[in-house]
């Protein structure tokens, strides 16, 4: 593997963030850190209107976006709708609020309804 601007007078050898040694040379375990189990998330559920139509929105998700896709397409298959993550927010179409807090509980996840 080439280092760092290779090819130029600032070339350097690619290292380990860890224990600073080279790449080839590191035997430190992958750095990444264990998914969070969704008793951990405090998600909340509001209704919004975006564009004349209403929507579920879904927010404190704070995780991949792999997790976040597959929550997703898990909800829209679930109810039906169409949807997708928007600024690391799940929007789902329609007025649905209420199930995707069923569904939510459901699935192990702790959330609340905010807004009116």
């Amino acid at each position: 593997m080439p280092g760092l601007f290779a090819g130029t007078p600032f070339e350097r050898p690619v290292t380990c963030d860890r224990c600073g040694r080279g790449v080839a040379a590191c035997d430190c375990p992958a750095a990444a850190p264990p998914p969070k189990s969704p008793k951990e998330f405090e998600l909340r559920v509001r209704r919004e209107r975006r564009r004349g139509k209403w929507c579920a929105v879904v927010a404190g998700l704070e995780s991949d976006a792999a997790t976040q896709k597959s929550l997703l397409k898990e909800l829209r298959s679930a109810l039906g709708a169409g949807g997708g993550v928007s600024d690391g927010e799940l929007v789902l179409q329609g007025d649905c609020r209420d199930k995707v807090l069923q569904k939510l509980a459901a699935l192990g996840y702790r959330a609340k309804p905010a807004g009116g």
